[in-house]
């Protein structure tokens, strides 16, 4: 089962991290230069919990927004 929200389908997500040096010509500098890029991942806030859907029981990934606000035919058992 990968790791997916049940209701909103957050997962994780990859970024982009910069690496920056020098001085921004705004400050009198001759800019900033990118050093490096590196892939990062960005995880979602993810609860494993079991829950009820329409008189069926299963256990499942749920963000914490989802959790906040849990659709009509969804009840956590």
């Amino acid at each position: 089962m990968t790791k997916k929200c049940f209701v909103t389908g957050k997962s994780t997500s990859v970024i982009n991290s910069v690496s920056r040096r020098g001085k921004a010509r705004a400050d009198g500098g001759v800019g900033k230069k990118t050093t490096g890029i590196t892939k990062t991942r960005k995880y979602a806030n993810l609860q494993k919990k079991t829950i009820t859907v329409d008189g069926v029981r299963k256990k499942v990934w749920l963000s914490v927004t989802a959790l906040r606000k849990l659709p009509s035919n969804i009840r956590l058992s």
